[in-house]
């Protein structure tokens, strides 16, 4: 079955893909795997609680001056207001980016480096399309969870002491089917619906369509590929915390230290310094966390690409990937078009490896990642360069002038 033989395959390409351990491509990948890491499987849960303050004033022993509890109430309101505009405003923000990221994280995958400011640009629209999607998503459920309820406790005339036992329990069991729908749903358009916008340049309803009749043709690989996920997930994330624990307190402690030595030797200033420690260690422990979830966050996103291609070879985003690690490094040398040892994934295979390392550009590549952020090279010929392409293998002049005009800052 496919579903299980790609678990080790994934694991393959996930270790082709991100070794050599290269400062600048793994940096770049945290950033993207900040914003893919859990985008897309959570939504922006409901707010409860009623922000007017009721019909009847508070009353207090003795006199009070006219309006003294109206102004504070009032001021609370508008600052709890503003506060969410903002919460929802960086909300949508970073859904936004998440979902454009979900593109810069595939034409990553299956080319040979990272160019984020590129792949970002050539994919706003695409991006804004699910992002669009995916609020839809979320309102919808949210709306199917929301409903039922109010409608129920609407009805009753004592509120919550007339809901009965049974009543509430079937409620429980409809939230979580919904849960679960929500989720599946979720995960196949992140995981085999971008894909399909990728490489066939279609909307998400369209790419829904056209996944939809692998998904019919192949549904026993599917669900095993759903139940190993979430089993994979579970006991990953477990392991995960363990050792997010442990590495933090390894940080905690050193920088604890300073920053209590700083607090009690200088006062006040000490006090600034301390919090500045505190700062400092807790991005160090960000970056920490987000390099350590590059792997496995790369692991389960091959894992999906490898799944959608068995099932359907129209639909593979990877091909020269999987054969790399399937034929022992001869696939991406049989696709070579061009006889310069480069397949059309990006990534040559003169050592058997799939990686090409001895051809001119990844030379280029190892030159260009020495400074941790060069994304400039001649690499510009993978598929996944879409903006100033004419086909999938060759560039226009408009792309040779971008490449001639790229900086060095590793963000093109």
């Amino acid at each position: 079955m496919d579903a299980i033989d790609d678990l080790g395959d994934a694991i393959d390409v996930t270790r082709n893909r991100l070794t050599p351990v290269r400062k600048g491509t793994w940096l770049k990948f945290a950033l993207v795997v900040f914003f893919v890491g859990s985008s897309g499987i959570g939504g922006m849960g409901g707010i409860p609680g009623n922000f007017g303050t009721g019909t009847d004033e508070p009353t207090f022993e003795g006199e009070q001056p006219t309006g003294a509890t109206d102004v504070p109430v009032d001021d609370v309101l508008v600052w709890a207001l503003a506060i969410l505009a903002v919460l929802v405003v960086l909300w949508l923000a970073y859904a936004f980016i998440a979902a454009v990221m979900e593109f810069v994280f595939l034409e990553s995958l299956r080319s040979s480096d990272v160019r984020l400011r590129r792949y970002f640009s050539a994919n706003l629209g695409t991006g804004l399309w699910l992002f669009l999607f995916r609020l839809g998503l979320q309102l919808l459920f949210g709306i199917l969870a929301i409903v039922p309820a109010a409608v129920v406790f609407l009805s009753m005339e004592s509120g919550f002491d007339g809901v009965s036992a049974g009543l509430l329990l079937l409620y429980i069991f409809y939230a979580f089917a919904l849960a679960v729908i929500y989720s599946i749903v979720m995960r196949f358009t992140t995981d085999f619906v971008t894909p399909i916008m990728l490489l066939e340049d279609r909307g998400v309803l369209a790419s829904w369509g056209r996944f939809w009749t692998t998904l019919k043709a192949s549904w026993a690989d599917y669900g095993v590929y759903l139940l190993l996920v979430w089993v994979l997930q579970l006991i990953v994330g477990i392991a995960a915390g363990f050792v997010l624990v442990f590495g933090g307190l390894l940080l905690a402690i050193p920088f604890g230290i300073v920053a209590f030595l700083l607090f009690i030797a200088l006062d006040m200033i000490g006090l600034i310094l301390a919090a500045l420690v505190a700062i400092v260690g807790l991005v160090l422990f960000a970056i920490f966390a987000l390099l350590f979830y590059v792997p496995i966050t790369t692991y389960f996103r091959y894992y999906a690409l490898l799944l959608l291609g068995d099932t359907d070879g129209d639909l593979d985003l990877i091909p020269d990937r999987r054969e790399a690690v399937r034929d022992g490094g001869l696939g991406s040398a049989s696709r070579d078009d061009d006889g310069d040892g480069a397949g059309p994934g990006g990534f040559g295979s003169d050592d058997g490896s799939g990686w090409g390392d001895s051809d001119g550009r990844d030379g280029s590549d190892r030159r260009n990642d020495s400074s941790g952020w060069d994304d400039s090279g001649d690499q510009d010929d993978e598929p996944a360069d879409r903006s100033g392409s004419d086909d999938w293998g060759q560039r226009d002049d408009r792309d040779r002038s971008a490449d001639s005009d790229e900086d060095d800052d590793g963000w093109r």
